[in-house]
């Protein structure tokens, strides 16, 4: 049994997430819909592979971050294929998303497509569904401990 404070703070909770699928499905559009791609030519210097997540990368004589997929850093993010990275001549089409940080939907090397926009739109549809999932998980907790309960 949950009391009422705590059904009112996961269903606020649930709402924020759903708000936050909302917000996030309207944002997302598709590649073939951007209007501000820019094209960037550069060399790698830094590979971030983080455990969890999406990859990202620094080039050369830039401060910039460019924002890659999960499924980039489960490819090119091992001891064997992300040093072999470092130093390598890439063409990105990428859009800003905020400030300092880019949204890389295409990657390519010596014309090896390394990241496609499908990958980047597969990432941006599980992290909106991920949010509407959340959502619907706290609602029904709060629904599952509020049942009455027959003796």
């Amino acid at each position: 049994m949950m009391n009422k404070t705590t059904k009112i703070i996961l269903l606020v909770l649930a709402t924020f997430f759903l708000l936050l699928g909302i917000m996030s499905s309207q944002h997302s559009k598709p590649y073939a819909e951007l209007t501000d791609i820019k094209t960037i030519q550069g060399t790698i210097s830094q590979l971030h592979c983080p455990p969890k997540g999406a990859a990202s990368l620094s080039l050369t004589d830039s401060d910039l971050t460019y924002n890659l997929s999960i499924k980039f850093r489960t490819d090119y993010c091992d001891e064997k294929k992300s040093p072999v990275l470092l130093g390598k001549e890439v063409t990105m089409q990428s859009v800003q998303v905020n400030g300092d940080f880019y949204q890389v939907y295409q990657l390519e090397n010596t014309g090896r497509l390394m990241l496609s926009p499908s990958d980047v739109e597969a990432d941006q549809s599980s992290a909106t569904l991920g949010l509407f999932f959340l959502a619907f998980l706290l609602t029904a907790l709060v629904a599952y401990k509020s049942r009455p309960i027959n003796k």
